[in-house]
């Protein structure tokens, strides 16, 4: 018997073919290419894309004009409406000199000398009293304007002491607008 020999042979690729497959593997998909663009004439300018940190710098800075803003017509509002409660109490000013002379003309008629009890023996409250103000006579030559809730405020006290001739502002809670100021009494 005999036996039969197979024999196979193996092709094998020379080096250099194995390194250009090998290469050519490797290598990446050639990129698909650009439209050509339309003929850009003088007015067209390249875009330019917003980053993050630009985006953030137009809101804060749009925030800070907005709070400028705001914040200035506020003030404006309240300083308005601060010239309106002075004008106000300004024109009330005069009826405390009004009660003063009054009551300086009943204490020179009082057989005592004595101030008056109430101010409805000195003035009409009628006529002296306001929506916004009351006034009440107080012992020792004192007139006490109070603020009414029409005023803004209810319980600022303004005494007029007729003795020293001097006001006092009384607030329960100054940190509250509306207020008196000092300033508006001590002309």
């Amino acid at each position: 018997m005999m036996l039969k020999k197979m024999i196979t042979r193996e092709e094998t690729m020379p080096d250099n073919e194995i390194k250009d497959r090998n290469k050519e593997a490797v290598k990446p998909a050639p990129k698909p290419e650009r439209k050509a663009e339309p003929a850009a004439g003088d007015d067209l300018k390249p875009r330019h894309k917003m980053g993050l940190v630009e985006i953030l710098i137009f809101l804060l800075l749009a925030g800070v004009v907005f709070i400028f803003i705001f914040g200035m017509q506020q003030m404006q509002r309240e300083k308005e409406q601060e010239l309106a409660l002075q004008e106000k109490f300004e024109e009330i000013l005069p009826t405390f000199q009004q009660i003063a002379q009054a009551a300086k003309t009943y204490k020179e008629n009082d057989e005592f000398g004595a101030w008056p009890i109430d101010i409805g023996e000195i003035a009409d409250p009628t006529k002296i009293n306001t929506p916004e103000f009351t006034f009440t006579w107080l012992e020792d030559g004192i007139v006490q304007l109070t603020t009414t809730k029409e005023f803004g405020k209810e319980g600022i006290t303004v005494d007029y002491d007729l003795n020293t001739d001097s006001y006092t502002v009384t607030d329960p809670d100054p940190g509250v607008k509306p207020v008196i100021k000092d300033s508006w009494v001590n002309q």
